[in-house]
């Protein structure tokens, strides 16, 4: 089973879902390569995304990215987005919109992937894995 499901449930920014669902196709079918998977990609609020954050983790505030992975035999799991924050880091980063979110889609499926991000070493990896992938996906995908 191959199911991805992409929803937006916000309304703060306005996000090009059909070219996000390609590209999250793209990085499963061309990157990932997962036999079988069964993905959430979810777009929310900041006011959704601070109580999904203070419930989950224990953190004040929204946050751009939270991915769970329910993987066991197959890759499954949901993927949280904030385009609000999206904005802004996307600003501060000096990078288009679709570019921060492409991003953070490659940022979950790392994290589904195994990577972690916690420890400094374990972070600067998945960093570079992302840019890696996020580059091959602006100039194949």
């Amino acid at each position: 089973m191959k199911r991805l499901t992409m929803r937006n449930h916000q309304r703060e920014v306005s996000v090009d879902s059909p070219a996000l669902r390609r590209q999250m196709r793209w990085l499963l079918n061309n990157a990932f390569k997962w036999a079988e998977y069964e993905l959430a990609v979810h777009f929310v609020s900041a006011k959704r995304m601070a109580l999904i954050n203070l419930e989950y983790l224990g953190h004040e505030g929204p946050t751009d990215i939270l991915t769970f992975d329910y993987g066991e035999a197959i890759q499954s799991g949901e993927i949280f987005i904030c385009p609000a924050v999206a904005v802004e880091n996307a600003k501060r980063h000096r990078d288009p919109l679709m570019v921060e979110l492409a991003r953070y889609l490659i940022h979950g499926l790392l994290h589904m992937n195994g990577h972690d991000d916690k420890v400094p070493a374990a972070k600067r990896k998945m960093k570079r894995e992302e840019d890696r992938l996020l580059h091959q996906l602006l100039s194949d995908g």
